[in-house]
C-alpha cells in the first residue's frame, strides 16, 4: 500500500506558457494507466512494439513499462524522423504496436507510401495509438488504406493525468464531425467539463475540461504557486484543471475544443484549424497542411495556410478551391508553400517555427 503512493517519476512539460514544469507522477496513478490500456487491447507477449518517442516525453512511459510489464517487446529505433530506417524496422521486426503522435503517422505515410512491394509488412500492425496533438480527419482513413488490420484508438489527457485519461476507438470517421472525438474516461478516471464557477456543464455546453481520480499528479516539483492554480480540491475530488476546452456530447464522449488561449475568433466567428486543415488535405496533390492565425498590422486576427505539395501549387486556384467547402471567413487570406511542417522534439507541429 505504502510504496503505490511512491513518487515514480517527474517528467518536464513545456506548457503553453514555455517554462517547463516538473510533473510528479505516483506508481499507482501511472500503473492504472499502463494495466488499463494493456487490458483494454489485450498487450501481451506475443506483440512489439516501436519505440517512437524521445525519453523526455511521456508517450515513452508507456513504450518501456507498458512492455515490461505485458511481456511485449520493446524495438528501440535509431532515430526518431528517419522514416526509412523506421520502415526498415517495421518490417523486419514485424511491428505490432505503434504508439506516437499523429504527425510522426502521417510523416511515415507520407514518406513511404511509393513502396508497396514490401508493404504487407505493415499489415502485421494491430493497433495505433496516436495522441499528443489533433488527429486531422483524414488520418485513420490513409491508415485503413494502408494497414488494413489495424485497429486506429485516439488518445487523450495530460503529462498531469499519468500519460493518457481519455480513448476514442476510431472505427469511422463521420461526415459532420468537424474534429475527431476526444473521447470516453479511461478506467479509475474522470473527465469532467466546468464551467467558471467549478459547476458540470450540461451536455452539448463547453466548458474548462479538468481531469479525475487515480491518474492525477502530485503536482509541479518545487512550484507550490502553480500547483495550487492547476491542481485543486473539489467536491468532485483532487482535480486537474487542464486549460483545454472541451463539451460533454449526448452519446457521453468529450470532443475537444483546444486550448483556452487558441481559439481563434475570425470576424466574429470561432474557427476550428483542424476543419479548414482536413479541407485542404483533400485538394489535389496536396500532401500536408497546417492553418494558423497570426494579427495584421491593424490587430486583426487572419488565418495563413502552410502547405507541403510535390510541385508548385497555384495559391488562388487552392482559395477557389476552398471556396466550395467552406465559408468566407475560414479561408486563410495567405498560403505559404513549405518543404515540410517544422516538428518540436516530441513530434508535435511546432507553429512557432513556421515563417
Amino acid at each position: 500500500e505504502g510504496c503505490q503512493q511512491d513518487k515514480a517519476y517527474a517528467i518536464y512539460t513545456s506548457g503553453s506558457t514555455g517554462h517547463p514544469k516538473g510533473v510528479v507522477i505516483t506508481h499507482e496513478a501511472v500503473v492504472n494507466t499502463l494495466l488499463d490500456i494493456n487490458e483494454r487491447f489485450k498487450v501481451g507477449s506475443e506483440d512489439k512494439i516501436i519505440a517512437l518517442s524521445s525519453m523526455s516525453f511521456d508517450l515513452s512511459v508507456y513504450d518501456i513499462f507498458g512492455a515490461l510489464i505485458s511481456g511485449a517487446q520493446l524495438v528501440l529505433i535509431p532515430d526518431l524522423l528517419d522514416m526509412s530506417s523506421i520502415h526498415q524496422i517495421m518490417i523486419e521486426e514485424e511491428i505490432t504496436i505503434w504508439n506516437s503522435v499523429p504527425a510522426i503517422m502521417d510523416m511515415y505515410l507520407e514518406s513511404t507510401k511509393q513502396d508497396t512491394v514490401r508493404r504487407s509488412a505493415a499489415e502485421r500492425l494491430r493497433m495505433v495509438m496516436l495522441s499528443g496533438d489533433w488527429i486531422s480527419l483524414g488520418l485513420p482513413e490513409k491508415i485503413k488504406t494502408r494497414m488494413p488490420k489495424a485497429q486506429v484508438i485516439g488518445l487523450g489527457g495530460a503529462t498531469e493525468g499519468s500519460i493518457w485519461s481519455i480513448y476514442f476507438p476510431i472505427t469511422e470517421v463521420k461526415p459532420e464531425w468537424k474534429s475527431i472525438p476526444y473521447g470516453y474516461p479511461l478506467k479509475n478516471q474522470q473527465i469532467y467539463v466546468l464551467d467558471d464557477c467549478g459547476e458540470e456543464c450540461p451536455v452539448g455546453v463547453p466548458g474548462e475540461l479538468h481531469i479525475g481520480g487515480k491518474g492525477v499528479a502530485v503536482g509541479y516539483l518545487n512550484e507550490e504557486e502553480k500547483t495550487k492554480a492547476a491542481f485543486i480540491n473539489h467536491r468532485l475530488g483532487y482535480l486537474y484543471k487542464t486549460g483545454d476546452y472541451g463539451v460533454m456530447r449526448q452519446e457521453g464522449y468529450v470532443d475537444f475544443l483546444g486550448r483556452k488561449d487558441s481559439q481563434v475568433k475570425i470576424r466574429g466567428h470561432r474557427v476550428e484549424l483542424g476543419e479548414i486543415e482536413h479541407c485542404i488535405n483533400h485538394l489535389p496533390n496536396i500532401h500536408q497542411s497546417v492553418v494558423a492565425d497570426y494579427s495584421d498590422s491593424h490587430g486583426e486576427k487572419q488565418l495563413c495556410g502552410y502547405i507541403v505539395a510535390d510541385e508548385t501549387v497555384e495559391l488562388a486556384e487552392i482559395k477557389r478551391e476552398l471556396a466550395k467547402y467552406l465559408p468566407d471567413y475560414m479561408i486563410p487570406a495567405q498560403f505559404i508553400q513549405v518543404d515540410e511542417i517544422p516538428l518540436s522534439a516530441n513530434g508535435k507541429v511546432d507553429r512557432k517555427l513556421l515563417p
